[in-house]
């Protein structure tokens, strides 16, 4: 509860410097930007420790799939980190590179996941 509390008050202040920034310097209004968003994302990450240890202590019970955990964290990174760069993008004025971020992410994640396609084609097989 105190992350997203923390987050929030970062989120209001980064807001109200940005707006000042804008209305004397607009050309540091990016860099302001840029700033509050890389502070927020340090305070999201900051709460994950207890969401890994958690993962930790699921993946150490798992007896079946343990292959696909990795591949299914990889794809959430992938996913989340080509979000957040895309939309600092499309905050800087730049929806296209955004998008090509995203492009690259889709891309990323086909290939990341190409060995939980191959193990249902397998299984597909061997049910036949």
């Amino acid at each position: 509860m105190a992350v997203i509390l923390k987050i929030c008050a970062v989120g209001i202040t980064g807001l109200i410097i940005i707006s000042l920034i804008k209305a004397y310097k607009p050309e540091f209004t990016v860099e302001a930007v840029l700033c509050t968003s890389l502070i927020l994302l340090w305070c999201a990450l900051d709460g994950l420790e207890l969401a890994f240890t958690y993962m930790e202590n699921l993946y150490g019970r798992l007896t079946y799939g343990k292959e696909y955990f990795p591949v299914i964290l990889k794809v959430l990174v992938i996913a989340y980190a080509t979000e957040f760069t895309s939309a600092l993008c499309e905050d800087a004025g730049e929806k296209s590179i955004g998008t090509k971020v995203e492009l690259a992410g889709k891309i990323c994640i086909f290939f990341v996941a190409i060995p939980v396609f191959t193990s249902l084609l397998n299984l597909l097989d061997s049910l036949i």
